[in-house]
């Protein structure tokens, strides 16, 4: 666990430098540097305070597993109880969620005429923290990791799989999924940082880092087979679909105002349809409607996945390109 705190403090310390650094460089002139370092500290700050709380908080209601008839010393005892057999008892969507919101309360409070900018700024160093703390998870055992593979597969090998020893000697290897997650979050965090680094409208970095974030751990979270459950449903399925949703109903709403109803609102349809058939590939998953072989089900839910990333990226665009003219 100590390995753990001082290497994620350490990365999460170099990244939010890496963040103050971009932001100077951004500014021409030199009195404002020291603004661009105190925002990047402060959102160091409130980054790993609220991440740490909303992600410690959001576990225990996601689980239901707080008593709230607790008093007030146990209550603290128990969200102060971070892991637990080896397990982190934290969410990592929430803490996401507590890392983006301390960026921009520091924003707010020290650059308030390019606080979305600043954003879009944090956008390629925020997919960076994201891959670091999934990888992380390798810390942590079985958490983070899949399905156990065939005996003699040849991706029986890291970075696709962790070879595993239970407490009978048994040795078997399972799906990393958490560094498939992880390059998700690479690709993305290179994506925006070579790709949008001078193009775009104010906020589309950002809100294109939270959807294109968000898609591929739907995925991701599919694999796993720890987690936060609800019924045969990940949780964090549904709130990353939430994310998808939001981001979407943005982009529709900030443009295409003149379009006809269809032509305006189709990435929407598509969004929701394909949302459905996630529901029913997570049946056919759990075995309760169809008979598909398991690769067959992650097959077309990989089709889906970029159908709906398809039609985000046409809703973007359109935003973007009607910001910017």
């Amino acid at each position: 666990m100590s390995a753990y705190l001082w290497t994620m403090s350490a990365g999460s310390a170099l990244i939010f430098a890496l963040y103050g650094l971009r932001c100077a460089k951004a500014v021409r002139l030199p009195e404002l540097h020291t603004r661009a370092w105190r925002t990047a500290l402060l959102s160091f700050v409130f980054a790993v305070l609220f991440g740490t709380v909303l992600g410690r908080i959001g576990y225990a209601v996601l689980t239901q597993e707080l008593d709230f008839e607790y008093d007030g010393i146990e209550a603290l005892a128990y969200l102060l109880d971070f892991v637990e057999f080896g397990t982190p008892h934290v969410s990592f969507f929430c803490a996401a969620v507590g890392v983006c919101l301390g960026v921009l309360l520091a924003n707010r409070l020290t650059r308030k005429d390019t606080v979305f900018a600043g954003m879009d700024a944090f956008a390629p160093f925020g997919a960076l923290l994201a891959a670091m703390f999934r990888l992380g998870e390798l810390f942590f055992k079985i958490y983070g990791l899949g399905r156990t593979l065939p005996e003699n597969s040849p991706l029986a090998f890291f970075p696709f799989a962790v070879r595993l020893t239970d407490a009978g000697g048994y040795e078997s290897w399972r799906w990393a999924v958490c560094v498939l997650s992880a390059l998700f979050a690479l690709v993305w965090a290179a994506v925006a940082f070579f790709r949008f680094r001078s193009r775009g409208r104010t906020g589309f970095s950002f809100s294109a880092a939270l959807f294109y974030l968000a898609l591929p751990q739907i995925l991701c979270e599919s694999l796993r087979t720890t987690g936060i459950m609800w019924l045969f449903v990940h949780a964090e399925q549904l709130l990353c679909a939430v994310v998808l949703l939001f981001v979407m109903l943005f982009w529709i709403l900030k443009s295409g105002k003149g379009l006809p109803f269809p032509r305006r609102w189709w990435p929407l349809g598509a969004l929701l349809l394909g949302v459905g058939l996630l529901v029913a590939v997570e049946f056919a998953i759990d075995g309760k409607i169809f008979n598909f072989r398991l690769s067959v089900s992650y097959i077309i839910m990989c089709a889906v996945l970029a159908g709906i990333g398809f039609a985000g990226a046409a809703a973007a665009k359109r935003w973007n390109r009607e910001e910017t003219r």
